[in-house]
């Protein structure tokens, strides 16, 4: 597993979409990497499933929204429609807030409504190690 933490910019509006009992949003992040002449941009395929993808609709992330990201990384081979075969950067989503901007005051209303649910281990035995 491959841990990622980034910001960037969504490329395009978010659509949630429902498939097989699950919801669920793609989009894509872009990211910039470097400084000056070397600064270019990487472009993140972002998946996120189930409350996820319900707090990007709520909280109305949309193209242009500057968000930070939190989830596993992989890398995805697909074969393009001249059959040359092509690599691209995937990341399924745990974690997301937005970084500034003007999108905090949806973001923030949406937090309020989330419950923390914490857990205590009675003894040794039920610690997940």
């Amino acid at each position: 597993m491959i841990q990622i933490c980034t910001v960037g910019r969504v490329t395009a509006d978010i659509e949630v979409k429902e498939g097989k009992g699950s919801s669920y949003a793609r989009f894509s992040l872009a990211v910039s990497k470097g400084f000056g002449e070397s600064r270019h941009t990487i472009y993140l395929d972002v998946v996120a499933f189930e409350e996820a993808a319900r707090r990007l609709r709520a909280a109305k992330v949309k193209k242009g929204s500057q968000i930070m990201i939190a989830g596993d990384l992989d890398v995805k081979e697909f074969t393009r429609r001249d059959e040359s075969k092509g690599m691209s950067n995937e990341v399924t989503l745990s974690f997301w807030s937005y970084v500034g901007g003007k999108g905090n005051k949806a973001h923030d209303k949406e937090e309020q409504k989330l419950e923390y649910k914490e857990h205590y281990c009675s003894d040794d035995e039920d610690l997940p190690l």
